[in-house]
């Protein structure tokens, strides 16, 4: 997984530079034959069907002219005449009728000349004498360099644009790249602390059983010490599959309208046991009306009960909870009168893993974070003198 951005990114403009590529030779190679092939099937198909007579031997009117018109496409042009004085021809036919004159190129066969802006498929035709005209010879030609400049034309766009898009294409494929890395990381520190986790516990399990079989230890008290470590292991592995299901989105939440007070009421009827352990107090501040949310019931409890649990930790006297509607919002303040959550680790507070007590598993946050996702809502913290965590989720309409 070395220089995955590198790679990435050298991988997807190569595919780029292959498209390229094929456009360029279908401009460049394929279109021309293409163009010349049928220029040649048109001049073959024009001379065939009547060989023209040359122009010097035309003398009739316009009915009799009008037999020598060739198509569109296909342009006559005799070599010796001189009925076509040099100022009706474009400068590149002059060139052209020149160079048969001059290289006297193979009868009835095509050729190629460029000249200019010119490119001419040409064939050229010899008639012999007989008892009614003289000997004279003729070229069919058809000028595609038109085409061909319409080619070139093509090729500098092509260029432009894929200047732009290598460009683009880079800076895509680096932050691809960059994200693969992160998810790597990412997943390298996961299974590393999810060992590490485990470990832990298990260790404490080995060195109880240890203990008990050694006789070092009282099987009473080591007895409590395994299940406390493997009530420990079992709430880290649930944590992990209920946040990997999460992500997942194999979760499906069972949705209905509930008055977030009374949610809030349960939690702190199931933490007032540890609020007492710790001589805590636990002040409600809720709305007088009811704050309807839709949500999984069990769901949002495990995210209430796991931040008010967090707060009786931290706090020195009392915790403090709101629940208000706001703007379309119910908002939920849990607020403790600690010491607060560190600057430097406040932004990565709902990271996995992440955690500032040595028993904890740094699962729960994440989890919460996930949860309150799954509900379309938002949640941060902040300090205000102690630790504040505060959830927005939708209202539902009545």
């Amino acid at each position: 997984m070395k220089h995955i951005k590198r790679k990435i990114t050298l991988s997807v403009l190569g595919t780029m530079l292959l498209v390229f590529a094929s456009l360029l030779a279908a401009v460049n190679i394929f279109i021309p034959k293409y163009l010349t092939a049928e220029a040649q099937k048109a001049i073959l198909l024009e001379d065939e069907q009547k060989p023209p007579v040359p122009f010097s031997n035309i003398y009739g009117g316009e009915a009799d002219a009008q037999e020598h018109f060739l198509t569109p496409s296909v342009r006559y042009l005799e070599i010796e005449g001189e009925l076509f004085e040099t100022e009706y021809l474009s400068r590149a036919e002059q060139r052209l009728r020149e160079y048969c004159r001059s290289e006297k190129p193979s009868a009835d066969e095509f050729h190629t000349l460029k000249i200019g802006g010119s490119r001419f498929v040409f064939r050229l035709t010899q008639v012999e004498a007989d008892e009614y005209e003289e000997a004279y010879s003729y070229i069919l030609y058809v000028d595609v360099g038109a085409v061909m400049q319409y080619a070139s034309y093509l090729n500098a766009v092509f260029f432009a644009v894929l200047t732009v898009l290598t460009v683009l294409v880079c800076l895509f494929g680096w932050r691809l790249g960059g994200y693969v890395e992160r998810a790597h990381e990412s997943q390298n520190w996961f299974f590393q602390n999810v060992s590490h986790e485990l470990k832990t516990p298990m260790m404490a399990v080995q060195g109880c059983a240890e203990g008990i079989h050694t006789g070092v230890l009282e099987p009473v008290e080591a007895s409590g010490v395994i299940l406390e470590e493997n009530e420990r292991m079992s709430s880290l592995i649930e944590e992990l599959l209920a946040l990997s299901k999460l992500e997942a989105g194999q979760i499906k939440a069972d949705f209905h309208s509930s008055d977030v007070r009374e949610l809030l009421y349960d939690c702190m009827r199931s933490t007032e046991t540890l609020a007492k352990q710790k001589s805590l107090r636990i002040i409600p501040h809720f709305d007088n009306r009811p704050v309807l949310v839709s949500c999984d019931e069990i769901q949002l409890r495990r995210v209430f009960t796991n931040i008010i649990t967090n707060a009786l930790r931290y706090a020195e006297e009392e915790i403090e909870i709101e629940c208000t509607q706001e703007r379309g919002k119910a908002v939920i303040r849990i607020r403790d009168d600690g010491k607060g959550i560190s600057p430097e680790l406040l932004p990565h507070i709902f990271d996995r893993f992440f955690s500032t007590r040595k028993d904890g598993t740094g699962i729960g946050l994440a989890l919460a974070r996930e949860i309150v996702a799954l509900h379309r809502g938002t949640i941060k913290a902040e300090n205000d003198g102690g630790a504040v965590f505060e959830i927005s989720l939708p209202v539902k309409n009545r």
